[in-house]
């Protein structure tokens, strides 16, 4: 893994179980969006960080 894969990774894993910004009661979750990896909220599925 490069350096840029290993801190993306690592912006993901620290921003899962957060509560999310856009909705109440939320929690991010890593996960696929729109084909790319995410960290996304698990009930209005907004993401919060997306890694192109």
């Amino acid at each position: 893994m490069s350096q840029p894969d290993v801190s993306h990774h690592q912006l993901l894993v620290t921003l899962e179980g957060r509560d999310c910004d856009f909705c109440e009661g939320g929690t991010l979750e890593r996960r696929s969006y729109k084909g790319n990896l995410a960290a996304v909220c698990g009930s209005c599925h907004t993401p919060a960080a997306q890694i192109w």
